[in-house]
C-alpha cells in the first residue's frame, strides 16, 4: 500500500456557507418553551448571527429567524422505544409499545421531522 502525503489530495476549499441551525430538545408547556429552555431559545439566534454569519448583534427570536430550520420538543419517553426497536422515533408503531399518546407523539414528530426535512430541501436548493 503507497503512503500518500497533503500533496496527493484534492481538498474542497472549505468555504462554509451555513444554511441555519435547530432548535432541539426545549420542554414545553401548554405548547410554549418552559422558562429555563427559554432563555437558551432566546440566545441561540443572537449566537449564531454574531459567532457563525459574523453579523451585527441583534438576531430575531427563533420563531421569525429564517435561518431557524426547526424547533424540534423533546420526545422523551419516545426515545427508549425507538432504541429498542431500533427505529426513528416518527417511524414506532403499536407493535413497537408506541400505544396511545406515544402513538400520538410518534405521529406528531412524524410531522415535525417532516417539515424539518422539507425546510432542509428548500433552504439547500435555494443555496445552490
Amino acid at each position: 500500500m503507497a503512503h500518500t502525503t497533503d500533496e496527493d489530495r484534492s481538498l474542497p476549499s472549505g468555504a462554509m456557507q451555513p444554511i441555519g441551525y435547530v432548535v432541539l430538545a426545549h420542554g414545553v408547556r401548554l405548547s410554549r418553551p418552559v422558562q429555563a429552555y427559554q432563555r437558551w431559545m432566546d440566545a441561540i439566534p443572537r449566537q449564531f448571527h454574531r459567532l457563525v454569519l459574523d453579523e451585527p448583534d441583534s438576531a430575531p427570536w427563533p420563531e421569525d429567524d429564517p435561518y431557524c430550520l426547526a424547533m424540534l420538543k423533546h420526545y422523551r419517553s419516545l426515545i427508549p422505544l425507538a432504541q429498542e426497536a431500533r427505529k426513528p422515533i416518527f417511524a414506532l408503531k403499536p407493535a413497537d409499545g408506541a400505544f396511545g399518546g406515544h402513538a400520538q407523539a410518534a405521529l406528531r414528530a412524524y410531522g415535525d421531522f417532516r417539515t424539518l426535512a422539507n425546510r432542509l430541501l428548500e433552504v439547500t436548493f435555494a443555496t445552490a
